[in-house]
């Protein structure tokens, strides 16, 4: 693997409702910087008349993170796009007939053309890093998706970027695909995943694993429909579960919130690697592995993503999970009162259909007696 690949400030901002000002980018490019993103996408420069300046302070700002403009194979957005002069060039086309047929009204000899015509428009211009993306590659032909690579390859393309524009790939197919196209081509291969079957994560790590080079993604999974591969799961995985210790874990609840906060969409309390509640806990056979050893039911420390592990206690406590909290506060209960209370905490509990405060305990606690 050689980078991940952040697109929040381009399909992210493709969300509906979803607007950032140049401040807000500034700021999102900034954090992205210092969880060590390998690169950002940070706009198309047709659609945004401030893309100069948000690259040139994105340049004075940070040092690490190369920065990418995208755009379609057109001539006069390529041209637009090299004016920033932008590290990387992120040029797309659609290569499903689905899309070559009912969206661009074109055939595939029209696309090969351009791809040509593209390519020797960047390489006679230009010098940066170019990244061709086939939208829609997982309906498309696969021998076509090939013949595409094949001729980018041999025109100087840095980087073929397979997308999974409708989400509709699976990690067991998406291994397969990546490793056919691996055995074909020898320039870099990115990913490009969508969520519309839950699938964007999976997909993204499983197309790593396969050998891609890259893979996008976005805070919170934002972007079109059902959104894209979420940086916080896919960095906390690669992170937790492939040794891959390039990124800083510490940054990405701040980062999930700030971007929470200026999109609109508010993150579930639940969700993977950010969500506030994803180490609280009120079973009681999980309360007490949790007591025994947290390795027991946590894959990481909680500290690592800058969240708390809770114990609550309420309906479905056990004894221990409640002699714990107790004794937590300062109170040392004897074995006949514990059972008595655990009772009249389950029975408050259903009542209120919530967990207890302590200050709710405690008042039960001094009824007890």
């Amino acid at each position: 693997m050689k980078g991940i690949i952040d697109t929040t400030l381009r399909e992210g901002e493709q969300a509906a409702h979803v607007y950032f000002d140049p401040g807000e980018k500034l700021h999102i490019i900034g954090l992205l910087d210092k969880l060590g993103i390998d690169e950002i996408e940070v706009g198309a420069a047709v659609m945004d008349p401030e893309i100069d300046r948000l690259i040139k302070q994105a340049r004075e700002q940070t040092a690490g993170p190369k920065l990418s403009l995208w755009c379609r194979c057109i001539s006069s957005d390529i041209q637009e796009s090299l004016r920033p002069c932008p590290d990387i060039l992120a040029m797309s086309i659609p290569v499903s007939d689905i899309h070559i047929k009912n969206k661009l009204n074109k055939d595939r000899k029209w696309v090969l053309a351009r791809v040509w015509e593209s390519i020797r428009q960047v390489k006679d211009g230009a010098s940066c890093y170019l990244s061709l993306g086939l939208e829609d590659a997982s309906r498309a032909d696969m021998g076509f998706v090939e013949e595409v690579c094949s001729l980018a390859q041999r025109e100087g393309i840095d980087r073929i970027r397979f997308a999974d524009t409708v989400g509709i790939m699976d990690p067991v197919t998406m291994f397969e695909t990546i490793m056919r196209l691996k055995s074909r081509l020898y320039i870099d291969i990115g990913v490009h995943t969508h969520n519309d079957f839950g699938m964007a994560t999976a997909n993204a790590i499983s197309a790593l694993s396969a050998g891609a080079d890259f893979a996008d993604v976005t805070v919170n999974g934002l972007g079109e429909r059902a959104g894209n591969a979420a940086l916080e799961e896919v960095v906390a995985f690669l992170a937790k579960r492939k040794g891959v210790d390039r990124y800083s874990l510490q940054y990405v609840c701040l980062l999930s919130d700030y971007v929470s906060e200026i999109s609109g969409i508010p993150v579930s309390s639940k969700k993977a690697v950010v969500g506030k509640d994803i180490f609280t806990c009120e079973t009681g056979i999980h309360v007490d592995g949790l007591l025994k050893n947290p390795l027991n039911y946590e894959p990481y420390e909680p500290s690592e993503v800058c969240l708390e592990r809770k114990l609550l206690i309420g309906k479905k406590t056990g004894t221990k999970a409640l002699r714990h909290k107790l004794k937590s506060l300062g109170i040392n209960a004897e074995d006949h009162l514990l059972k008595e209370l655990l009772k009249t905490v389950k029975k408050e509990s259903s009542r209120m259909k919530s967990s207890l405060t302590d200050e709710e305990l405690l008042n039960l606690y001094a009824h007890s007696d």
